[in-house]
């Protein structure tokens, strides 16, 4: 039986630990990762219950599974006289310790049933060790419990434990489940402690969380299933979720009590979701592994420099080439075969799509990606997805070819006529002003050194792409023998910002106590893991409106919050008192608002000041330079110091929370009921408004949905409210961003649906049959919404918003807004193998909706829907 099937065998043997609690454990630990997920059994199991997980997460995390004092292995008998009592507090209290000693500063915490209970009690107790929880099949508070109690009380004092366990862990598996698979779990339970399993069992059911639940300001998921008599996730777990709005909520169709191990691939495919978007941004690690040298097999530096990016854990070799790539083939057929290499070269026939990849894969996974163009034309083809990462502080590194040096007489010099007509002064001035660093590889010398310094530089904050040079002669060196060794470390780490200057936030938080309407306005606060936790945290305490503005790059703040105001701040603006400018470049347009008394401004970010963006006119009152997350709780924290002085808490924003919340209760549920009404009413129309197909989308995507807008698609009508699942193209606004990106992340999360949505104008500025070619030779199912109304309407809006009195308004005629022949759409995505559907009338769109998103997911082909738009504007 393999620990995959069975879900209960371990190839891996544990250890014994001693706690300072005097508590002695058996622990198994696989996987040396950067982050900790450590594992917390059921009532009846032990660490041999997650060994599927073990195995399955352990190649990208470390992955630790304990028996609880008491349990199996780890017995009582071992124990020290003061670590005998078994209770929830007891098996958190030696968790934490676990954690503490792991070498970790915190510990993604998964529970099944009483491990969930666990979870929540080492929460309670040290939430600082906590970076996300998953609960599955578990509780805050059991309605039943002294029911459950007096009925296993009953039970143990009749009969033994093992007789218990033959009639009763049947039940608790779904009917599928391999009969192997429910005899192991009988033998784990029959051989513990009787004793030892009533006053768990006791402990378990005794427990009351739901007073602390709403504070808890970590990602979390909740895993029931749908076979689960025991735990039935009606009224368990949707009592949790109602009291979290931020978090996921996931029932496994015919799963049962043990859902990870009757149902082991959903649960796997979902924890892993979750996984990713609680993902520290440089890890979790207490202290930082010394460095072991290691060899580089290859001949040639291009054999160096792919070898180097593998070791790094670079995934993805996005590309486009060209006649400068030579050494670069050799190099990926040099490891082919070759068991340790990883790293997978993807060809798109455009550099757009590629580096728009390399883009949509760092979203959905916080990590850099390399991307490679031909020379100073792949570059200039780049060009355009190396401003928008610039603007959008995503870090790519992106390679290019340079022009052979020589004419002749080393291997690489020119031998193409168009090396003369593409060499140029300075091709890193090309886009000099978007990249961070720039650098020429001389050759084999310090090679290491090159590759380190450039993720390190990409990825430090505030992140963004830089740009390294490869000239054909350099790649085609040989490797030296000190560039055939390297360190199992990166020698250069990127730069994390920690919190804001203690002044700074001291005199943010009088500011805020001091006002009455203050008002966050947010475009990329989501950016950051933690950002969105905190934020909630911070609005649901004080009672601050929030509003997402400009372009919304990422998931912010949950849609259907009360104190969500919209995406609109001009109506707001002049009324508030103070503005908290978080990661937001434009806070509002100041010449379509009309604000006269400018209010006070706090701005929160990495880069506050925004210093890349030569003229920025909005006022600065106080800075909060930090990383977002950490920005809000200090000011959580000094605010809640504040609120404790008698002085500060007779201040309106302390007396008015209340009155605060009622109101923008009252204005969050007037607009966006007004706005979904009125999309919902255009249904009897004759031709399709796109506020009628925004209306669609946002009836038919689930938690599943992973959303890539570049226009149209309105966030009124799409209730999101998980993190990284709504990204939009960047403030720099370069259209042809979103298919490559979906396309990227799709790639980084193949059991999600990627869904981009954009204009037919945008749709063919993203190279459209470069990106439908990727998405079927790599079998990348996206779902692609066309908003096509056959013309550049956003150029018309703009147009009469800026001249409603101007020639073409008068004459009725607008040049260069309209197309003039309609274009299939849909036979595009067919012509390279996609599934094209075409969409003219009302009352076809939700049914063709829903037929796209289920191709995807079942068949697994990319579709575009070609949705005929009335045109507005």
């Amino acid at each position: 039986m393999s620990a995959r099937s069975t879900g209960v065998e371990s190839t891996v043997p544990g250890k014994n630990l001693s706690l300072n609690s005097g508590a002695r454990l058996h622990v198994v630990e696989e996987g040396k990762g950067d982050e900790l997920v450590l594992f917390l059994h059921a009532v009846g199991g032990d660490s041999s219950s997650w060994s599927g997980q073990l195995e399955f997460f352990s190649d990208k995390y470390t992955c630790v599974a304990f028996d609880m004092r008491g349990h199996n292995k780890s017995s009582l008998s071992d124990c020290s006289e003061g670590a005998r009592n078994v209770s929830i507090t007891d098996f958190a209290i030696d968790a934490i310790e676990l954690i503490q000693s792991s070498g970790f500063l915190k510990a993604h915490l998964v529970g099944l049933s009483m491990g969930g209970v666990v979870a929540l009690e080492i929460f309670k107790q040290r939430p600082d060790l906590v970076q996300s929880l998953c609960l599955a099949n578990s509780w805050a508070h059991h309605p039943e419990s002294a029911g459950r109690v007096a009925f296993m009380e009953e039970r143990l004092a009749k009969g033994s434990l093992a007789e218990s366990s033959r009639e009763l862990i049947p039940d608790l598996f779904a009917g599928h489940a391999d009969i192997e698979m429910i005899d192991a779990a009988i033998e784990v339970e029959a051989s513990k402690d009787k004793n030892v399993f009533l006053d768990s069992w006791r402990s378990m059911f005794s427990v009351d969380y739901r007073a602390m639940v709403p504070s808890i300001d970590k990602p979390v998921l909740l895993i029931g299933g749908s076979a689960d008599g025991v735990t039935p996730t009606e009224p368990l777990l949707t009592e949790i979720k109602e009291k979290l709005p931020l978090a996921q909520l996931i029932e496994i169709e015919g799963a049962g009590h043990f859902s990870n191990l009757d149902s082991a691939e959903k649960f796997n495919q979902f924890l892993s979701i979750h996984l990713r978007r609680a993902r520290s941004k440089s890890g979790s690690r207490a202290i930082v592994a010394d460095g072991v040298r290691a060899d580089i097999e290859g001949e040639i530096v291009a054999h160096g420099l792919v070898n180097l990016l593998d070791r790094r854990g670079v995934d993805y070799f996005f590309s486009n080439s060209g006649t400068d790539f030579t050494p670069i083939i050799d190099a990926f057929g040099y490891y082919k075969g070759k068991e340790d290499f990883r790293l997978t070269p993807v060809v798109a026939p455009h550099e757009n799509t590629a580096i728009a990849m390399a883009h949509g894969y760092f979203q959905i996974t916080g990590r850099a990606q390399v991307v490679m163009g031909h020379v100073n034309v792949g570059t200039a083809n780049m060009g355009l997805g190396i401003i928008n990462a610039r603007r959008a502080h995503i870090p790519v590194v992106v390679l290019s070819g340079n022009t052979p040096w020589y004419d002749q007489g080393i291997e690489g010099c020119r031998t193409n006529f168009v090396q003369w007509g593409q060499d140029t002064f300075d091709q890193s001035a090309y886009f000099r002003e978007f990249t961070k660093w720039d650098y020429q590889l001389k050759g084999s010398h310090e090679l290491e050194t090159v590759v380190d310094r450039a993720f390190a530089i990409a990825q430090s904050d505030p992140a963004g792409p830089v740009y390294l040079t490869l000239p054909k002669e350099a790649l085609c060196m040989p490797l030296s023998d000190s560039s055939k060794k390297c360190s199992s470390r990166t020698l250069q780490k990127p730069t994390m910002l920690g919190g804001p200057a203690p002044e700074a936030v001291a005199q943010a938080a009088r500011l805020i106590a001091a006002s009455k309407k203050p008002l966050i306005i947010t475009a990329e606060a989501g950016r950051y893991p933690g950002a969105v936790q905190s934020l909630h945290s911070l609005v649901s305490r004080y009672a601050i409106p929030v509003i997402e503005f400009g372009k919304k790059n990422f998931f912010n703040f949950p849609t259907e919050s009360p104190f969500h105001l919209g995406f609109e701040p001009s109506p707001f603006v002049e009324e508030a008192d103070l503005i908290i400018a978080l990661e937001c470049p434009v806070p509002w347009i100041p010449a379509l608002a009309d604000v006269k008394n400018k209010p006070r401004m706090i701005h929160i970010g990495v880069d506050p000041l925004f210093e890349d963006l030569p003229m920025r006119a909005f006022t600065s009152d106080v800075n909060l330079v930090g990383s977002p997350d950490l920005s809000l709780l200090a000011l959580s924290s000094s605010l809640s110091c504040l609120s404790a002085s008698v002085t500060c808490s007779e201040k309106p924003f302390y007396k008015e929370l209340e009155a605060r919340k009622q109101w923008c209760e009252k204005e969050h549920q007037s607009l966006f009921e007004s706005k979904r009404e009125a999309a919902s009413s255009l249904s009897s129309e004759a031709e399709i408004h796109k506020d009628y197909l925004s209306y669609c989308i946002g009836q038919v995507v689930d938690d599943n949905v992973v959303i890539f807008n570049e226009y149209n698609l309105d966030p009124f009508l799409v209730p999101r409210h998980l993190t990284d699942s709504w990204f939009e193209n960047s403030i720099a606004s370069g259209l042809g961003w979103s298919l490559g990106a979906a396309l990227g992340a799709q790639l980084a999360s193949p059991a999600q649906t990627m869904i981009a949505t954009l204009g037919d104008g945008s749709y063919i500025f993203n190279t459209p049959l470069s990106a439908h070619y990727v998405a079927s030779a790599h079998k990348l199912p996206v779902v692609i919404i066309v908003f096509n109304d056959n013309a550049w309407s956003t150029i018309k809006k703009s147009y009469k918003g800026s001249m409603p009195n101007g020639w073409a308004v008068k004459n009725e005629y607008m040049p260069l807004c309209d197309f003039d022949q309609p274009i299939a759409l849909e036979k595009l995505a067919e012509a390279v193998g996609g599934i094209g559907i075409k969409v003219d009338k009302p009352g076809q769109l939700i049914d063709s909706l829903k037929r796209a998103i289920e191709i995807s997911r079942t068949e697994r082909k990319h579709v575009l829907v070609n949705v005929v738009c009335k045109r507005d504007g």
